[in-house]
């Protein structure tokens, strides 16, 4: 299809730089998720502590430390910024293309490898996540290496040592970006296709115990200085809470489904979801090849651990789109070859591909949504010509045409539709209001999805509104001000409020709040705000006890020689 892989790799950085690096700084922090790391970095690096991740001014574990060394070091050469906290993961996104063209092009020729990295830089939700501050990102390119070295190991006896080194080396990376599930997928895959396949394992002899030092080597020391600065109860905090509770309860019970993982397969691989379906026509073929059989079983194995836990979010299966693409580069491959190989496949193809662009024009009739009209309507079109390019036959046309269609979505979600977006994903200029209307040490009282944001770009202490005394999965150290009473009595004893809250929330206030208060609110692009005050003349003549439900719902300092009860709150 093309000259050299020098012009493959060209091609392939230009559709990284147009996807993952167009404007990458210029939408704020995404609520709830992305202030999160930025805070994390933020603190760590103010408090010159490279060791222990910290948010609002206390230890927290939600994730190891890799992630934040990758953040900080970056706020180090950029300057803090969204762009510098994106940068880790789109340069993992890149590395991601990378590895997968390599992999592709060596087991099945330079053109599908190229068509297979195509794919994975062109989908929907990897563009997406790419653009995001997130661990999910990084811990996929590791994962993603430890797995194809561990197929590199049974495939090339000859250096059968060097991969399997390689493997627990990418492996060990990954549980320093996420946890216990960086080990866990590469097995699960591993042992999936050596009982299917009826292979002997590669981990053995001099490979095996050289590997076993890497990861020790790479993984321990951090784990060890946690358990060294914070005993047991780092391990009930991580190990536990974050690990076996996230699995055994679900977060957000609403994704909690059985098909959940396949509709995020099905959306996130958009606009490639026809191609998708054409690999789930040609599975036996693909399952005749071992390195398919490979990413069948890596797939299965890892579709069926993730639904089996009970917290689902779509960036959890982000690495599943790996596997996906190159098996998704080979159907595309063979299509370009040889045509359609029945009606069936070609209409089933072409009338997703057409149901894939009435799907967009259906943004037109929900009244919400109005503002992404434009680029609605542009993908539409796309699709709409490559429908036309491939009616006859498979061509590059066709493949071109499918591939700009989320570049040039991602191209108008930064340009066109930009202030839309951060006004339904973010609160920085909500965040920027505040600090220009708040009076003194006014209290910001926030939405619990807000609260993160709120804190990260005003850099002033935030309450927490919720008629949950733990509204946080895992508690943060913010006051928690409970319910409409809560914020009556922390009116009458400021004189006044700010809060800052989604329109939902806002409603529920609006409709609850007493004639003791009065409310002003401003609509703040997606994101109201709302200056609570006292009645003049209801105000208390003297200040009351702080009640029980405005004390602070906080996580306790945690100190070096803190004892395993010592951190109860986080439980």
């Amino acid at each position: 299809m093309f000259a050299s892989a020098k012009r493959d790799v060209f091609i392939l950085l230009l559709v990284c730089a147009a996807a993952f690096w167009w404007r990458l700084g210029r939408l704020g922090l995404f609520d709830p998720d992305e202030p999160f790391y930025a805070q994390t970095a933020r603190e760590m690096l103010a408090q010159h502590d490279w060791v222990t991740p910290r948010i609002f001014g206390a230890p927290q574990f939600e994730k190891p430390i890799l992630y934040y060394w990758l953040v900080m070091g970056s706020y180090r050469l950029l300057g803090e910024s969204e762009l510098a906290g994106r940068v880790p993961a789109a340069v993992a996104a890149t590395l991601l293309v990378a590895l997968v063209y390599g992999f592709g092009a060596r087991r099945w020729g330079r053109r599908a490898g190229f068509l297979s990295a195509l794919v994975l830089a062109t989908g929907i939700e990897f563009i997406v996540t790419a653009r995001f501050m997130l661990t999910d990102m990084v811990f996929s390119l590791f994962v993603c290496g430890a797995a194809f070295s561990f197929w590199m190991a049974v495939a090339k006896d000859r250096r059968r040592d060097r991969w399997v080194a390689l493997s627990f080396a990418c492996s060990a990376l990954a549980v320093l970006t996420k946890g216990p599930l960086g080990s866990l997928i590469p097995a699960l895959a591993a042992a999936t296709y050596l009982i299917v396949a009826r292979r002997r394992s590669p981990l053995r002899g001099p490979g095996l115990w050289a590997g076993l030092a890497i990861y020790a080597l790479i993984a321990a020391p951090w784990y060890a200085s946690m358990l060294a600065k914070f005993g047991w109860g780092y391990v009930d905090a991580f190990f536990v809470h974050e690990n076996i509770t996230r699995f055994l309860r679900a977060e957000h019970a609403s994704n909690n489904r059985i098909e959940y993982y396949l509709e995020v397969l099905a959306i996130g691989s958009l606009p490639w979801t026809p191609l998708l379906v054409a690999s789930l026509w040609r599975v036996r073929r693909a399952a005749r090849d071992g390195a398919g059989l490979y990413l069948w079983c890596w797939i299965l194995s890892s579709l069926l651990f993730l639904t089996a836990a009970q917290s689902k979010l779509p960036t959890y299966a982000l690495f599943l789109f790996v596997p996906l693409a190159l098996l998704m580069g080979s159907t595309l491959d063979s299509l370009l070859a040889e045509g359609w190989r029945s009606r069936v496949e070609r209409w089933l193809i072409l009338g997703l591909g057409l149901a894939q662009a009435a799907a967009a024009l259906c943004v037109l009739a929900v009244t919400s949504l109005r503002p992404f009209s434009i680029p609605a309507i542009a993908m539409a079109a796309v699709w709409g010509m490559a429908f036309v390019l491939g009616r006859v036959r498979p061509s590059r046309g066709w493949v071109l045409m499918t591939a700009s269609s989320t570049v040039l979505l991602n191209f108008l979600a930064t340009t066109t539709a930009a202030t839309t977006v951060e006004a339904m994903t973010s609160v920085r200029e909500a965040a920027a209001r505040v600090l220009s209307e708040r009076s003194g040490r006014e209290p910001v009282v926030t939405s619990p999805p807000l609260a993160r944001g709120v804190h990260y770009y005003t850099r002033v202490p935030v309450s927490v509104l919720s008629g949950n005394p733990r509204p946080f999965f895992t508690p943060h150290p913010l006051p928690v001000v409970l319910g409409v009473a809560g914020l009556v009595d922390l009116v009458h004893e400021s004189g006044s409020a700010i809060c800052v809250m989604r329109e939902r929330d806002w409603n529920g206030l609006r409709s609850q709040a007493p004639a003791t208060l009065r409310l002003s609110p401003h609509q703040v692009g997606g994101t109201v705000l709302v200056r609570v005050e006292a009645q003049p003349e209801l105000q208390r003549e003297t200040q009351p006890e702080l009640r029980p439900e405005l004390r602070p719902h906080t996580q306790p300092q945690l100190r070096p020689d803190a004892r395993p009860d010592s951190l109860h709150g986080l439980r």
